[in-house]
């Protein structure tokens, strides 16, 4: 037939259509989830010193903000639940270092009471961060 189709013929162009949309999704659905993965960042004015240990990475990290929150790894944690996850730390790890960083503005009382809570849990070695 002169004017109709030939159902024969192959077809030359792939249709990129539906994979530029499912692209398009994965990529929007990328941009959220990202958002999510983000760390809460510790806003902490150190101490500067004159020289400073630098080998800290190998320890725990403890943060006391200038609010009082107390965090452990970067992850905001209450007094009681320190204390119980460094007696489980301090079973796998006895020899476990913990770096306490607390805020310049905060009173010596204040960290006196956080390392009063550090050692109950049975942590004896504990190191200060300070800027150097």
């Amino acid at each position: 037939m002169a004017g109709g189709s030939n159902e024969d013929e192959i077809i030359d162009a792939i249709n990129i259509t539906p994979m530029v949309d499912v692209i398009l999704v994965l990529l929007v659905i990328f941009m959220v989830t990202a958002n999510f993965l983000k760390k809460e960042s510790i806003n902490i004015n150190l101490p500067k010193v004159a020289s400073a240990d630098p080998n800290t990475s190998k320890s725990v990290q403890v943060a006391l903000t200038r609010d009082g929150k107390i965090l452990l790894e970067g992850q905001t944690i209450t007094e009681e639940k320190l204390v119980a996850q460094l007696q489980r730390d301090l079973k796998f790890r006895p020899n476990m270092r913990l770096t306490l960083s607390a805020d310049e503005k905060l009173s010596y009382g204040t960290i006196m009471k956080l390392m009063g809570v550090i050692r109950k849990s049975g942590v004896t070695r504990v190191a200060l961060s300070v800027k150097k």
